[in-house]
């Protein structure tokens, strides 16, 4: 009776174990094939991730080097803009040789007579001031010049000047000794009412020619000039009873 009792508790534990081990062996291959498709996804969706921030940076490293090469561009191209200009005013101002000017400054009387009986008449002497101003980057040489004094269209009197030369970017100083008179228009009807009214207007003109020499190498050699002509057009008002000249307009 003993012997029953102990072999039949012993059976009883087998059993358990075996059941409990068919139960581990059924669980565990239901756990890893759940952490092989949790694996799985896992590594799909960082795979798709990976796929849409691969685009973006491609997108990005192209843009970046597209943009900056452009600035670069740009600025090669304001550069060469601005360079092309400064060669232009340059070569405009320094190589295109401009008209001198010609000017008279001022007038002072050094005789002066007039009368309106038993004719009308005047004669006058006056020292002149005028200028050469030449704003060439090369001297201005010109020749004789001759100005001439008109009342009214008629010529009244002349001046020569001697030729000379002007500087390069600067003005030539010149005075001149005048002699006029109205000998040349007695028969003018308007001479007597404009010497009663005690004003005379005399008009100033020449054409002062000569050549502009941008580039030399000395007195001797020197690149061939560019004609050029220095105008001058002026009109003087001379005030009789004060013997002055009481306005000079030169265009």
């Amino acid at each position: 009776m003993a012997e029953t009792n102990f072999v039949q508790p012993k059976e009883n534990k087998d059993l358990t174990l075996v059941q409990s081990k068919e139960s581990d062996l059924e669980e565990q291959p239901q756990q890893a094939v759940q952490a092989k498709e949790n694996k799985d996804s896992t590594l799909v969706q960082s795979k798709e991730s990976d796929l849409e921030e691969q685009p973006q940076q491609s997108e990005d490293s192209t843009t970046e080097p597209s943009s900056e090469f452009t600035r670069k561009d740009l600025a090669k191209l304001v550069a060469s803009l601005v360079v092309v200009a400064l060669t232009i005013v340059f070569s405009v101002l320094v190589f295109t040789p401009k008209h001198p000017k010609f000017k008279v400054r001022s007038v002072a009387f050094e005789n002066l007579d007039y009368t309106t009986s038993p004719k009308p008449s005047f004669n006058m002497r006056f020292a002149a001031k005028m200028t050469v101003k030449n704003p060439n980057f090369g001297y201005f040489r010109y020749g004789v010049t001759n100005v001439s004094f008109a009342y009214r269209g008629i010529q009244v009197g002349e001046v020569l000047i001697p030729k000379a030369r002007v500087r390069a970017v600067s003005t030539r100083k010149m005075n001149a000794a005048i002699n006029l008179n109205s000998n040349n228009v007695r028969n003018d009807t308007n001479l007597e009412s404009d010497i009663r009214s005690g004003t005379l207007t005399l008009t100033v003109q020449s054409n002062m020619k000569g050549k502009v020499y941008l580039m030399s190498s000395g007195k001797r050699s020197k690149v061939n000039g560019r004609k050029r002509t220095a105008a001058l057009n002026c009109t003087l008002t001379v005030n009789l009873p004060e013997k002055l000249v009481q306005d000079i307009h030169c265009s």
